[in-house]
């Protein structure tokens, strides 16, 4: 690719991390080959850059081998006798050699230890060896030294050498840059020094600049940061700006991208490093002090692609790969992520949201079990004390089935699957340590933040959160992924559905069954989506260890446990258990009802608590408050979300025995004055703090 006759930019591949053709992964720097006919100045630009470079050791400018005596003048070069230089070429002691002009020149093949070691070397080259260099070498930044035909001929009339007739061959002979990738034209028409400046820009532009690798002591939710001093060679090389999108990259291939920030005190970066914020560091995996490169991020290639979904058209599947990989690799703008994710919320057809399902699991960890039948649960959620996963995943597992159940913390209500399994066990598991509870149990109930979470995940949430974008699309793609990543082959999905749930209607209810059913078995899943009633809360606790007792209450069969609550776990795993081809079809639920019983599932329970790792058990908290009924007459409605808020008020999920304990249920009634719930929490200002909050905002009474 040729530019035009400036310093140009544009293509500044080799200094991109990549592995050299010898397959080892490493930093390498990079190699510039300086072309360009007699008369362009290309020594003077050299021997210039040399002494600005003088001090820098990323820079290697080797001497040439020449034929030439050592007091001939010109360039300072290693002399030899044209019967030791071929002597030298046969044993293979050049890199690349060449002939020109009654001359022999030679390059050594120390250059190579060089570029490994990450230094930047700059060689005077011929134009006719450009492909045996990148062929030896690898890639290579061309610097082809340009001037006007009569500035050349001024130069060249001026050193004496060369007679009319010479001069005038000279000028007329044009060479081919024959196998050169990259190609930046540095105009020098004239005006040393702008020339000089012109061909330094260059070299710092396209060179592997390294900087130390530190943590930077500020992070910007949702935005990986990275700090540089702005008297930082690769700013002015590059010419970064504050805000741009940069990468980082490591000696192993390792890379991440980042938005900069440019610091003007050496306090907060030093000029010979780059900070990351946590996010950043942490991807990127490597130690303080590692040696990195910083480099302009280049632009997505799949930007095309991802106007096209934003314009309302279909992609295909290969076309959502794209955009899902440079969304992750950070190529894009939080603008661009958002009117993406905007117009996919609403705008995905199902062979679409089947694409997108299947990449986005390819982005976790993958778990394989050996061809077992492996189930799953999920609960699309939004109904207060419905812990229903906590009863099933011991009673399956107690069956036989393998259930590694994943799931999440709260994020807006009053406490998750792991939140509350937290208050009995570790849920914080590795993938290896998942892999083993399931093995010793058949089950886990394990929190998906270091199972079942990836990059992608960080980069679309940090824009669906606080836009707050609800898509059933990107939800049931989001779900079916983790369960396709963590090995699941059948899959049962409980859809609440009700005022204050997630899914207010019937009619959307039976919509996102379908919709999770079919991308199931579009991905290799067998699905089961169950649409249920979400109208009013299910367990009698609403916080991490009030939803733990009425679990434990129960499994241990304790006459008080929430009837609503065991009901609908039986239902749920009387279907999962039928997956089993030893369960007879309407069999099921009572299976799981004898496992109940019997104790086997209450035991299974504690081995996988046991298995998980026991913490310091939560306990409902010491300070308490009883909320009264404003009036008498008959429950007519709860209201979940007014619940949860209490509870969340009284500092759960944070606060594990913090929460809400009801003790009436939609269609009692009561009377004035009698009580309805009450509020828990470790501390007295938890319970102080919703004092105020009135029943009235939870009940509804008729």
């Amino acid at each position: 690719m040729r530019t035009a006759p400036e310093t140009c930019h544009r293509a500044v591949s080799p200094g991109r991390s990549r592995r050299p053709r010898d397959g080892r992964p490493m930093m390498r720097g990079t190699l510039f080959l300086v072309v360009g006919p007699s008369g362009v100045g290309k020594d003077t630009l050299i021997d210039a850059a040399r002494r600005h470079l003088a001090d820098d050791p990323d820079f290697l400018f080797p001497r040439r081998v020449i034929t030439r005596p050592a007091d001939a003048g010109g360039e300072d070069h290693i002399a030899m006798d044209e019967a030791a230089f071929r002597a030298a070429e046969a044993e293979g002691a050049f890199l690349a050699s060449w002939h020109a002009h009654g001359l022999c020149y030679g390059i050594g093949r120390d250059v190579l230890d060089a570029l490994a070691e990450g230094r930047n070397v700059v060689v005077n080259a011929s134009r006719h060896s450009i492909r045996t260099f990148e062929e030896r070498a690898g890639p290579a930044v061309v610097l082809s030294v340009t001037a006007p035909p009569a500035v050349v001929r001024a130069r060249l009339e001026a050193r004496g050498r060369e007679d009319a007739a010479d001069v005038a061959a000279r000028l007329a002979r044009q060479v081919p840059l024959d196998g050169a990738e990259t190609i930046i034209e540095i105009a020098n028409d004239g005006d040393l020094a702008l020339g000089v400046e012109r061909f330094v820009e260059a070299l710092l532009g396209a060179a592997v600049l390294p900087l130390r690798l530190a943590r930077a002591g500020l992070e910007i939710q949702g935005e990986s940061v990275a700090i540089v001093h702005r008297d930082a060679r690769p700013v002015a090389g590059q010419r970064l700006h504050d805000a741009s999108l940069v990468e980082i990259a490591g000696p192993g291939g390792e890379a991440v991208r980042a938005r900069l920030a440019l610091a003007s005190e050496a306090r907060i970066v030093a000029r010979d490093a780059i900070a990351l914020g946590r996010a950043a560091f942490d991807r990127l995996g490597l130690e303080e002090g590692a040696k990195v490169v910083v480099r302009r991020s280049p632009s997505p290639t799949s930007r095309d692609v991802l106007r096209k979904k934003v314009s309302g058209e279909a992609l295909s599947a290969a076309e959502i790969e794209r955009v899902m990989r440079d969304l992750v690799e950070g190529r894009y703008s939080q603008a661009e992520i958002a009117g993406f994710l905007v117009a996919a919320s609403t705008n995905l057809n199902v062979d679409e949201v089947i694409a997108l399902t299947r990449v986005r699991a390819e982005f976790f960890q993958r778990f394989a079990w050996d061809g077992r039948l492996v189930v799953d649960k999920h609960s699309m959620g939004g109904v207060p004390g419905s812990r229903i996963t906590m009863i099933l995943v011991p009673i399956v597992a107690a069956h036989g089935l393998t259930i590694p159940k994943t799931s999440s913390r709260a994020i807006t209500s009053a406490a998750g699957t792991a939140d509350v399994m937290e208050c009995l066990a570790r849920v914080d598991l590795s993938p290896v340590e998942l892999r083993r509870v399931v093995e010793e149990t058949n089950g886990a109930i394990a929190w998906s933040g270091r199972i079942s979470h990836s990059a992608l995940d960080d980069v679309m949430n940090a824009i669906n959160r606080p836009l707050g974008i609800r898509s059933a699309l990107l939800d049931v793609s989001s779900i079916l992924s983790k369960k396709l990543a963590v090995g699941s082959t059948h899959v049962i999905v409980d859809i609440p559905v009700g005022p204050h749930a997630k899914t207010k209607t019937r009619e959307a209810g039976d919509a996102l069954a379908t919709l999770f059913e079919t991308v199931g078995r579009g991905v290799g899943l067998t699905v089961r989506a169950v649409v249920t009633d979400g109208r009013h809360p299910i367990g009698a606790g609403v916080g991490p260890a009030l939803e733990l007792a009425d679990v434990v209450a129960v499994l241990s069969n304790a006459p008080d446990a929430p009837e609503a609550l065991r009901e609908k776990a039986l239902h749920f795993a009387g279907i999962v258990l039928e997956w089993d081809p030893s369960v007879a079809y309407g069999t099921g639920r009572a299976r799981a009802e004898a496992l109940l019983r019997s104790g086997a599932a209450l035991e299974r329970f504690h081995a996988i608590a046991a298995a998980q790792g026991p913490t310091d058990c939560a306990h409902p908290g010491l300070f308490s408050r009883t909320m009264p009924a404003h009036r008498t007459g008959t429950v007519v409605e709860i209201d979940g979300y007014a619940l949860a808020g209490l509870a969340r008020a009284t500092g759960a999920p944070g606060d594990k025995g913090a929460g809400a304990r009801l003790f009436v249920a939609a269609g009692e009634r009561v009377e004035e004055g009698a009580p309805l719930l009450e509020i828990l929490s470790s501390s007295r200002r938890g319970v102080d703090d919703v004092g105020a909050l009135r029943t009235r905002e939870v009940f509804t009474i008729g």
